[in-house]
């Protein structure tokens, strides 16, 4: 069940870290003390959110060799922007990922201990520091997209052509409207 938050809260965060105007659904428990989400305008449904999450589960059970499997969700979130991005300031990576500067500096730590990430003193100013993915990183973040790839083939794989063609291309606009808000 650990891996199935972990996807959910990690498909929410990215919308909700590259789309501001988003904002979470709020968790309530109601009478029967089961967990429910406060009433949502959206398109998908439980049923399409269970689906996916059964989705999700089934290709994590079957690659288990994913490098970045001992981290935790916030440890890949700076992997997967700083390979999408390439270096960043340290500042603003953990202001995109809404984190405060102590945790972006234990988390980061952590990374550099580990070999993901090395740190780079700013060019121009001396109180800055630059994050980057290192050889490991770079292989660990592309192995990342490797995984997500194969998540997306998987899933795609008894839909038809035309079916399996629209859900590509809707996820490639959805990926430019993310990569055009985080640049505005």
């Amino acid at each position: 069940m650990r891996w199935i938050r972990y996807y959910r809260f990690q498909i929410i965060s990215k919308l909700y870290i590259s789309l501001p105007e988003i904002r979470l659904p709020e968790i309530k428990r109601d009478r029967g003390s089961k967990l429910t989400m406060a009433k949502r305008r959206s398109g998908a449904n439980d049923r399409q959110g269970k689906a996916l999450m059964g989705l999700i589960h089934r290709v994590t059970a079957t690659h288990s060799e994913r490098p970045t499997l001992g981290l935790n969700v916030r440890q890949r979130l700076i992997i997967q922007r700083l390979g999408l991005e390439g270096e960043l300031h340290m500042a603003a990576l953990g202001q995109q990922l809404g984190l405060t500067p102590s945790a972006m500096t234990g988390l980061v730590d952590r990374l550099v201990a580990q070999g993901f990430v090395s740190r780079l003193p700013h060019p121009s100013d001396r109180r800055a520091t630059l994050v980057s993915l290192s050889r490991k990183g770079e292989t660990a973040f592309l192995r990342e997209v490797d995984f997500y790839r194969v998540l997306v083939d998987e899933t795609l794989a008894a839909m038809g052509d035309g079916a399996r063609r629209q859900v590509l291309d809707a996820l490639t606009e959805l990926g430019r409207n993310a990569a055009a808000v985080d640049a505005a």
